[in-house]
């Protein structure tokens, strides 16, 4: 695990390259604090100089610092990620006739691109993020793993070319105009993250998942190469007992996978269905008691925050691990979120991740990779809006009938303040607003934040299926939509960026190629015809987890919307409730106001709306536009 970073000049300058890739190097430090190089290569049309801050994890050696270079000194590497099946691809490697100066799974990535060039992109099973240089033909070659796991950001203008594994980098290399992206800010306001692609910085942009970006002294251009999502077997109806087992068996094997390393691992478990199998399914392949981290919140902060703390406690007691807790108070929050929103490329409006930067912290000073649950819920259905959408689906006549008596009569349901069915009645709201006579616009409805803006535009009308293929095709562009959108731009961002921010490597499980290959061949329909992720519970089940798969669905997130309630933050203050804030350029300070006095009498919860803008607003005033 690493920060790369890339600079070429593409003409003679007067820029000091050297002292702007220290800058660059300076500001993403903390991704890689035990070995930092540099290389300078001057070619007949353009200069390139790399830079790269290893995390040491397989092969602990400084010969596998970075970049790596060939023996011929014609290539180049830089790295970011965790090859899972990089043993296999090795001995494929000896079989050739190849040599090895290291144990590092970099010099396998190397070799095989040398050899194969693009084509060994769809053999690399795991997370990456790569600039691959070859000097004899001053080209440049930048790809970003399938699952997007991994962040890549460039920018260009006639002087330069610039790459680094974090957008904050590129800013601090002084060599490109920055600017805010004004058009992202609607989109970030609907979807809490910037369109695919983009980031808020104007010129700065995020390589997409699955891409591969071919620079040379001419041109410059993008195109994907692999992808994550596979065709469903849609003529066969799977066997249940079949398909279990088939989970159970690549789901040990990517386990096992994701523990490899050469340095301490731990688990993320909040208690639920995903991490809590993960733990059972350690135990089960004899795998050593290992830390786990949990976030526990007061008890009396359960209604606005989760219940994990409980969950988690028991998990680690009935499938044995080191169990340490980190307790989530109001001034903890207040201690690091301005740090917090100062390491951050970008804001993601989901309080999750100033969650998983507090585990972060605290899991860093015991171990140097952790293992997380997320992507299970795309993969398998898991989240409440999938088994909601598939029952519109199914009744959607019905549903089509009921949409505006429904939405009058969830609008008067209270969510705003303490009562057992809060959560139920937030839900049900949501999904009565979310409704629509086009199945597609329904779902995206789902997903966005619409009190904040008006978001018409981005959930507009899309392809309609025929009626025969209604509910599969439906459902399936739901998974794959969350799968390629909400998983790569929150869920995985947010994972990256705030493990990394504390030196440490998080490492996802699910996503493991085989096992996402497999799960992306079952139709949507039968992953969830027994309800949200009924294969992971089931399995979890025969381990005795009952405790675990009967437990409420919950979201992973701050209990912010108590701490609004108690108005006792100066932080919530200082980002919020000042009208002459930058991010009230963007939206009206009235109409946040209005929601926050809502929340604040108890009418409505208005947490995640609230949240998603004094993210914002913090970010913007950490900013130099």
């Amino acid at each position: 695990m690493c920060g790369i970073h890339l600079i070429i000049a593409k003409k003679n300058t007067f820029h000091d390259i050297r002292t702007a890739l220290h800058r660059m190097m300076e500001v993403g430090a903390y991704r890689g604090p035990d070995a930092s190089q540099t290389l300078h290569w001057a070619g007949r049309q353009q200069q390139v100089f790399l830079g790269s801050q290893r995390l040491k994890i397989t092969d602990l050696d400084d010969r596998a610092n970075q970049p790596i270079v060939s023996a011929d000194e014609r290539y180049a590497l830089l790295y970011n990620g965790a090859l899972y099946n990089y043993p296999e691809l090795r001995n494929q490697l000896l079989n050739r006739g190849e040599t090895f100066a290291t144990q590092s799974d970099t010099e396998v990535v190397l070799k095989i691109l040398i050899w194969q060039g693009e084509a060994a992109f769809t053999q690399l099973e795991g997370m990456f993020a790569l600039a691959f240089y070859d000097r004899q033909e001053e080209k440049l070659l930048l790809a970003r793993d399938p699952f997007g796991i991994k962040p890549l950001y460039y920018a260009e203008n006639e002087q330069f070319f610039i790459v680094s594994s974090s957008s904050r980098s590129i800013v601090a290399s002084s060599l490109i105009s920055t600017q805010l992206d004004v058009a992202q800010i609607d989109h970030y306001f609907c979807f809490r993250y910037p369109k695919k692609g983009h980031t808020l910085y104007q010129g700065i942009h995020a390589l997409p998942e699955g891409t591969c970006l071919t620079h040379t002294p001419l041109s410059t251009s993008q195109h994907h190469t692999f992808t994550t999502t596979y065709e469903e077997v849609n003529d066969i109806i799977p066997d249940e007992a079949e398909v279990q087992k088939s989970v159970e068996d690549l789901l040990k094997d990517a386990v096992l996978r994701h523990l490899a390393a050469d340095v301490p691992s731990g688990l993320f478990l909040s208690g639920g269905v995903d991490s809590t199998l993960l733990l059972a399914l350690m135990k089960e392949v004899g795998v050593p008691p290992i830390p786990t981290f949990s976030i526990v919140n007061d008890a009396q902060e359960r209604n606005f925050g989760t219940e994990d703390y409980r969950y988690a406690q028991q998990a680690a007691q009935q499938f044995g691990s080191y169990h340490r807790e980190v307790p989530l108070t109001l001034s903890l929050f207040e201690e690091n979120f301005e740090t917090f929103v100062q390491q951050s490329d970008q804001p993601i409006g989901d309080s999750g991740a100033m969650m998983t930067y507090l585990l972060s912290q605290e899991a860093q000073q015991h171990v140097k990779v952790v293992l997380s649950g997320a992507g299970a819920d795309e993969l398998f259905g898991g989240y409440n809006r999938h088994q909601a959408y598939y029952c519109y689906l199914r009744y959607y006549s019905l549903f089509k009938w009921l949409t505006k008596p429904s939405k009058n009569i969830a609008a008067a349901l209270p969510t705003g303040f303490n009562h057992p069915l809060r959560k139920s009645f937030r839900l049900l709201k949501k999904f009565t607003q979310s409704l629509s006579d086009d199945p597609r616009t329904t779902f995206l409805q789902f997903v966005t934040l619409s009190e904040l803006k008006d978001c018409s535009s981005a959930t507009r009308k899309g392809k309609s299926f025929s009626e025969k293929d209604f509910v599969k095709n439906h459902l399936s562009f739901a998974l794959q939509h969350d799968q390629q959108n909400y998983l790569i731009e929150d869920v995985l961002q947010m994972s990256d960026t705030s493990s990394m921010a504390h030196s440490l490597e998080l490492r996802v499980p699910y996503l493991d190629a085989p096992l996402v290959r497999y799960v992306q061949s079952l139709p949507a329909v039968f992953r969830l015809k027994r309800g949200r992720k009924w294969i992971l519970r089931n399995l979890l089940d025969q381990y005795g987890g009952q405790p675990f798969t009967r437990r409420t669905k919950e979201g992973f997130g701050l209990p912010f919307g108590h701490w609004l309630k108690e108005d006792k933050s100066t932080v919530i203050r200082r980002y919020l409730e000042d009208d002459y804030l930058p991010v009230y350029e963007f939206i009206s300070s009235d109409q946040v106001s209005q929601l926050l006095t809502l929340h604040r009498k108890g009418q409505q919860d208005y947490s995640a709306e609230l949240w998603t803008v004094m993210l914002l607003s913090a970010w913007l005033s950490n900013q130099d536009f």
